[in-house]
Protein backbone atom coordinates (compact mmCIF):
# COMPACT_ATOMS: atom_id res chain seq x y z
CA UNK A 1 0.00 0.00 0.00
CA UNK A 2 0.80 1.10 0.40
CA UNK A 3 -1.19 2.84 -1.44
CA UNK A 4 -4.67 1.43 -1.45
CA UNK A 5 -5.13 0.30 -5.39
CA UNK A 6 -7.78 2.01 -7.00
CA UNK A 7 -8.36 -0.88 -9.09
CA UNK A 8 -6.24 -3.79 -7.83
CA UNK A 9 -8.26 -6.45 -10.51
CA UNK A 10 -5.75 -9.42 -12.48
CA UNK A 11 -8.26 -11.02 -14.58
CA UNK A 12 -4.78 -12.31 -16.67
CA UNK A 13 -3.74 -14.45 -13.57
CA UNK A 14 -6.70 -16.26 -13.32
CA UNK A 15 -6.71 -17.11 -16.84
CA UNK A 16 -2.69 -18.04 -16.16
CA UNK A 17 -3.82 -20.32 -13.35
CA UNK A 18 -3.44 -23.76 -15.45
CA UNK A 19 -0.58 -22.81 -16.79
CA UNK A 20 1.47 -21.39 -14.20
CA UNK A 21 -0.14 -23.19 -10.95
CA UNK A 22 0.46 -26.86 -9.49
CA UNK A 23 -2.70 -29.12 -10.35
CA UNK A 24 -5.23 -29.34 -8.00
CA UNK A 25 -7.89 -27.43 -6.30
CA UNK A 26 -8.01 -23.45 -5.32
CA UNK A 27 -10.23 -21.19 -3.80
CA UNK A 28 -10.58 -17.97 -6.12
CA UNK A 29 -12.11 -14.96 -4.27
CA UNK A 30 -13.26 -11.78 -6.42
CA UNK A 31 -15.15 -8.52 -5.61
CA UNK A 32 -16.42 -5.38 -6.13
CA UNK A 33 -16.59 -2.49 -4.07
CA UNK A 34 -15.87 1.40 -3.86
CA UNK A 35 -12.49 3.32 -2.45
CA UNK A 36 -11.55 6.97 -1.40
CA UNK A 37 -8.09 8.04 -1.26
CA UNK A 38 -5.73 10.60 -3.80
CA UNK A 39 -6.04 9.63 -7.45
CA UNK A 40 -2.38 9.84 -7.16
CA UNK A 41 0.52 9.61 -4.94
CA UNK A 42 1.01 13.12 -3.54
CA UNK A 43 -2.25 14.34 -4.60
CA UNK A 44 -4.55 17.22 -2.47
CA UNK A 45 -7.73 15.80 -3.11
CA UNK A 46 -9.70 12.58 -2.50
CA UNK A 47 -11.59 10.91 -5.40
CA UNK A 48 -13.64 7.78 -4.95
CA UNK A 49 -13.60 5.03 -7.86
CA UNK A 50 -15.08 1.43 -8.52
CA UNK A 51 -12.80 -1.40 -7.51
CA UNK A 52 -11.93 -5.08 -8.45
CA UNK A 53 -10.22 -7.51 -6.25
CA UNK A 54 -8.78 -11.02 -7.20
CA UNK A 55 -6.87 -13.39 -4.98
CA UNK A 56 -5.92 -16.84 -5.65
CA UNK A 57 -4.86 -19.42 -2.97
CA UNK A 58 -4.32 -23.67 -2.45
CA UNK A 59 -7.87 -24.81 -0.87
CA UNK A 60 -6.05 -27.23 1.19
CA UNK A 61 -4.28 -24.03 3.08
CA UNK A 62 -6.31 -23.07 6.14
CA UNK A 63 -8.18 -19.85 5.59
CA UNK A 64 -6.22 -16.64 6.86
CA UNK A 65 -7.59 -13.30 6.48
CA UNK A 66 -5.34 -10.73 4.73
CA UNK A 67 -5.15 -6.86 4.50
CA UNK A 68 -7.00 -5.43 1.29
CA UNK A 69 -4.17 -3.34 0.26
CA UNK A 70 -2.23 -6.37 -0.67
CA UNK A 71 -3.46 -6.03 -4.55
CA UNK A 72 -4.22 -8.46 -6.26
CA UNK A 73 -2.60 -11.75 -6.25
CA UNK A 74 -2.01 -15.21 -6.72
CA UNK A 75 -0.08 -17.96 -4.28
CA UNK A 76 2.02 -19.65 -6.57
CA UNK A 77 4.42 -21.06 -3.63
CA UNK A 78 2.70 -21.59 -0.13
CA UNK A 79 2.93 -23.43 3.26
CA UNK A 80 2.40 -23.00 6.42
CA UNK A 81 5.22 -20.02 7.16
CA UNK A 82 5.37 -18.55 3.69
CA UNK A 83 3.56 -17.28 0.74
CA UNK A 84 5.32 -16.26 -2.18
CA UNK A 85 3.88 -15.72 -5.93
CA UNK A 86 2.68 -12.44 -8.63
CA UNK A 87 0.57 -9.37 -7.93
CA UNK A 88 -0.58 -6.74 -9.44
CA UNK A 89 -1.53 -2.86 -8.77
CA UNK A 90 -2.96 -0.55 -11.31
CA UNK A 91 -2.03 3.38 -10.09
CA UNK A 92 -4.03 6.05 -11.71
CA UNK A 93 -2.40 8.66 -13.35
CA UNK A 94 -2.09 12.83 -13.28
CA UNK A 95 -3.10 15.68 -14.95
CA UNK A 96 -1.97 18.76 -16.33
CA UNK A 97 -4.14 21.12 -14.91
CA UNK A 98 -4.55 23.61 -11.75
CA UNK A 99 -1.52 23.95 -9.51
CA UNK A 100 0.20 21.23 -12.05
CA UNK A 101 -0.41 23.35 -15.25
CA UNK A 102 3.03 23.02 -17.14
CA UNK A 103 3.84 19.79 -15.94
CA UNK A 104 3.83 16.64 -18.26
CA UNK A 105 0.80 14.44 -18.18
CA UNK A 106 1.41 10.98 -16.47
CA UNK A 107 -1.24 8.18 -17.65
CA UNK A 108 -2.09 5.11 -15.53
CA UNK A 109 0.10 2.47 -14.80
CA UNK A 110 0.55 -1.23 -14.26
CA UNK A 111 2.68 -2.17 -11.83
CA UNK A 112 3.23 -6.90 -12.04
CA UNK A 113 5.70 -7.50 -9.45
CA UNK A 114 6.04 -10.77 -6.66
CA UNK A 115 5.34 -10.83 -3.17
CA UNK A 116 6.13 -12.75 -0.34
CA UNK A 117 5.01 -13.42 2.95
CA UNK A 118 6.04 -15.01 6.19
CA UNK A 119 4.06 -15.95 9.03
CA UNK A 120 5.36 -16.18 11.93
CA UNK A 121 2.14 -17.37 13.45
CA UNK A 122 -1.57 -17.65 12.51
CA UNK A 123 -2.01 -14.39 13.76
CA UNK A 124 1.49 -12.03 12.78
CA UNK A 125 2.69 -11.44 9.32
CA UNK A 126 4.98 -9.77 7.50
CA UNK A 127 4.98 -9.16 3.46
CA UNK A 128 6.74 -7.27 0.96
CA UNK A 129 5.95 -6.79 -2.51
CA UNK A 130 8.48 -5.62 -5.39
CA UNK A 131 6.32 -4.09 -8.96
CA UNK A 132 7.78 -2.49 -12.03
CA UNK A 133 6.05 0.00 -13.35
CA UNK A 134 4.65 -0.39 -16.59
CA UNK A 135 3.15 2.72 -19.32
CA UNK A 136 2.47 5.63 -17.01
CA UNK A 137 5.76 5.09 -15.27
CA UNK A 138 8.81 2.93 -15.84
CA UNK A 139 10.34 2.65 -12.10
CA UNK A 140 10.75 0.01 -9.48
CA UNK A 141 8.11 0.53 -5.94
CA UNK A 142 8.75 -1.01 -3.00
CA UNK A 143 5.91 -1.93 -0.46
CA UNK A 144 6.21 -3.38 2.88
CA UNK A 145 4.49 -4.30 6.43
CA UNK A 146 3.61 -6.45 9.49
CA UNK A 147 0.41 -6.65 10.43
CA UNK A 148 -1.61 -8.11 13.58
CA UNK A 149 -4.34 -10.47 12.37
CA UNK A 150 -7.34 -11.72 13.72
CA UNK A 151 -9.20 -14.52 11.51
CA UNK A 152 -12.57 -15.35 13.37
CA UNK A 153 -16.06 -17.33 12.12
CA UNK A 154 -17.75 -14.30 11.25
CA UNK A 155 -15.31 -10.80 12.02
CA UNK A 156 -12.05 -10.65 10.71
CA UNK A 157 -9.55 -7.45 11.85
CA UNK A 158 -5.91 -6.31 10.87
CA UNK A 159 -3.70 -3.36 11.63
CA UNK A 160 -0.11 -2.73 11.46
CA UNK A 161 2.27 -0.49 9.89
CA UNK A 162 3.49 0.40 6.17
CA UNK A 163 6.92 1.43 4.44
CA UNK A 164 7.19 1.94 0.98
CA UNK A 165 10.16 2.95 -1.55
CA UNK A 166 10.93 4.05 -5.06
CA UNK A 167 13.90 3.97 -7.67
CA UNK A 168 14.99 7.39 -8.98
CA UNK A 169 12.73 6.48 -12.18
CA UNK A 170 9.63 6.43 -10.01
CA UNK A 171 10.17 8.96 -7.82
CA UNK A 172 11.13 11.71 -10.86
CA UNK A 173 7.91 11.05 -12.62
CA UNK A 174 6.12 11.95 -9.68
CA UNK A 175 7.96 14.14 -7.61
CA UNK A 176 10.77 15.29 -9.76
CA UNK A 177 10.63 18.35 -12.14
CA UNK A 178 12.56 18.80 -14.94
CA UNK A 179 13.66 22.22 -16.11
CA UNK A 180 11.40 22.49 -18.66
CA UNK A 181 8.18 21.82 -16.19
CA UNK A 182 10.09 24.40 -13.92
CA UNK A 183 9.91 27.00 -17.50
CA UNK A 184 6.34 26.07 -18.11
CA UNK A 185 5.18 26.09 -14.24
CA UNK A 186 3.22 29.38 -13.14
CA UNK A 187 4.33 28.28 -9.22
CA UNK A 188 7.81 26.79 -9.58
CA UNK A 189 10.73 28.18 -10.75
CA UNK A 190 13.68 25.62 -10.04
CA UNK A 191 13.97 22.00 -11.21
CA UNK A 192 13.95 19.03 -8.42
CA UNK A 193 15.44 15.22 -9.42
CA UNK A 194 14.80 13.16 -6.53
CA UNK A 195 16.74 10.04 -5.88
CA UNK A 196 16.01 7.08 -4.76
CA UNK A 197 14.75 6.51 -1.05
CA UNK A 198 11.76 5.84 1.40
CA UNK A 199 7.99 6.90 -0.32
CA UNK A 200 5.66 6.78 2.88
CA UNK A 201 5.22 5.51 6.07
CA UNK A 202 1.65 4.74 7.33
CA UNK A 203 -0.74 2.22 8.93
CA UNK A 204 -3.48 0.23 7.67
CA UNK A 205 -6.84 -1.31 9.34
CA UNK A 206 -8.77 -3.31 7.93
CA UNK A 207 -12.00 -5.50 8.95
CA UNK A 208 -14.60 -7.73 7.60
CA UNK A 209 -17.61 -9.73 8.13
CA UNK A 210 -18.52 -13.33 6.60
CA UNK A 211 -22.46 -13.36 5.62
CA UNK A 212 -21.65 -17.16 4.66
CA UNK A 213 -18.61 -19.35 4.00
CA UNK A 214 -18.31 -17.77 0.54
CA UNK A 215 -19.16 -13.96 1.08
CA UNK A 216 -17.89 -11.21 2.64
CA UNK A 217 -17.85 -7.40 3.14
CA UNK A 218 -14.38 -6.18 3.96
CA UNK A 219 -13.68 -2.34 4.99
CA UNK A 220 -9.96 -1.16 4.89
CA UNK A 221 -8.61 1.72 6.24
CA UNK A 222 -5.29 4.05 5.86
CA UNK A 223 -2.66 6.93 6.35
CA UNK A 224 0.33 7.31 4.44
CA UNK A 225 2.81 10.12 5.35
CA UNK A 226 5.18 11.11 2.59
CA UNK A 227 8.75 11.22 3.79
CA UNK A 228 12.07 11.79 2.40
CA UNK A 229 12.52 13.11 -1.14
CA UNK A 230 9.03 12.76 -1.52
CA UNK A 231 8.14 15.10 1.23
CA UNK A 232 10.72 17.24 -0.12
CA UNK A 233 9.37 17.42 -3.17
CA UNK A 234 7.76 21.21 -4.49
CA UNK A 235 5.15 19.30 -6.32
CA UNK A 236 3.81 18.39 -2.67
CA UNK A 237 4.44 21.74 -1.73
CA UNK A 238 2.89 23.71 -4.32
CA UNK A 239 0.25 20.95 -5.11
CA UNK A 240 0.26 18.34 -3.25
CA UNK A 241 -0.19 17.17 0.36
CA UNK A 242 2.32 14.84 2.73
CA UNK A 243 -0.70 13.36 4.48
CA UNK A 244 -2.03 10.67 2.30
CA UNK A 245 -6.05 8.71 3.09
CA UNK A 246 -7.50 6.10 2.54
CA UNK A 247 -10.69 3.66 2.74
CA UNK A 248 -12.87 1.60 0.54
CA UNK A 249 -15.63 -1.07 1.68
CA UNK A 250 -16.43 -3.93 -0.90
CA UNK A 251 -17.80 -7.13 -1.34
CA UNK A 252 -16.48 -10.37 -2.13
CA UNK A 253 -17.24 -13.86 -3.65
CA UNK A 254 -15.27 -17.13 -3.02
CA UNK A 255 -15.31 -20.10 -5.07
CA UNK A 256 -13.44 -23.42 -5.91
CA UNK A 257 -11.73 -24.24 -8.88
CA UNK A 258 -9.81 -27.83 -10.28
CA UNK A 259 -6.80 -27.61 -12.33
CA UNK A 260 -6.26 -30.97 -13.42
CA UNK A 261 -7.80 -34.24 -13.94
CA UNK A 262 -8.85 -36.30 -11.17
CA UNK A 263 -7.74 -39.78 -10.85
Amino acid sequence: MRLWPIIFFAPAMLAACPVVAQQGDWIVTVGGGASAGPPYEGAPNTQIHPTLSFSAHRADKPYRFTPPDDGGSLDLFSSKYFDIGPVLNIREGRGDTGRLTGFTKIGWAAEPGIFADLWAADWLRARVQVRQGLFGHHGAVGDAGIDYIHTGRRWDFSIGPRIGFGDARYMETYFGVTPAEALASPYLTKPYTPGAGVRYGGVEVAFAYHFTKRIRTTIGLGYHHLTGVAADSPVVAVAGSRNQVYAGIGVTYSFGVHLGHRH
